[in-house]
């Protein structure tokens, strides 16, 4: 699947022009706290629907059914149910929900694919939409520049980025000041000589292929831009 995602972002940029182009995410770092606060209310909430169910399935005990002797029976079909209810919405469902939002946040996954970064030759811009964002940048005149940066993202882990910021020096009305995008780094990237940086995981990464065209992209734009 991973390969077939690959492909796709490969052939994405072969099939645009260098210069507009559009390009999936492959990567957007989740925040700590966001994701241990949803993972919380996941388990609470599927606790108390366990015990509103244990509670709801309870037998009543009216002495007619006890005369017939069906209470004892009733009691017993109860406990049963009470042991299945604890395990499958107590226990299976937040687990297999939890597991979901991590399977969904993955590098590669539908979260971040459903992200777009966008260079546009007519306006000129920069764009990052879709899953929460909705950022753009306008190119006229803009800086470009890049800088390696150690990040770290809690449970997700540590690694090291290049990243790419377009900066805006007279941001138009309705666009930000900038915008940055990343890829991981590798050894070439090392030797670039750029400076090195720490932070957090607050950008979305790009494939490698990705990264490389919008850059492409981007300085074309700028060429064009001071022409």
């Amino acid at each position: 699947m991973e390969t077939e995602h690959a492909a796709a972002d490969e052939a994405d940029v072969r099939a645009r022009s260098p210069r507009s182009l559009l390009v999936r995410a492959e990567f957007d770092a989740p925040g700590e706290t966001t994701r241990q606060g949803k993972v919380l209310l996941i388990w609470l909430l599927c606790l108390l629907a366990a015990v509103v169910l244990v509670v709801a399935r309870r037998p009543s005990s009216h002495a007619s059914v006890d005369r017939c002797g069906g209470h004892a029976a009733a009691q017993q079909r109860w406990r049963q149910e009470r042991l299945a209810i604890a395990a499958g919405v107590g226990v299976l469902l937040p687990g297999l929900w939890t597991w979901w939002l991590t399977y969904r946040r993955r590098r590669g996954g539908p979260h971040a694919r459903g992200i777009r970064v966008e260079v546009t030759t007519g306006d000129g811009e920069l764009r990052i939409w879709g899953r929460g964002y909705g950022q753009r940048v306008s190119l006229a005149g803009a800086r470009c520049s890049e800088r390696l940066v150690d990040v770290f993202t809690g449970r997700t882990g540590v690694w090291r980025q290049r990243r790419l910021r377009i900066r805006a020096p007279r941001p138009l009305a309705g666009h930000g000041s900038e915008i940055e995008i990343a890829t991981v780094a590798n050894v070439a990237d090392e030797a670039l000589g750029l400076r090195l940086d720490g932070g957090e995981g607050d950008c979305i990464e790009l494939s490698r292929a990705n990264y490389q065209a919008v850059l492409r992209a981007l300085r074309a734009a700028l060429e064009d831009e001071q022409a």
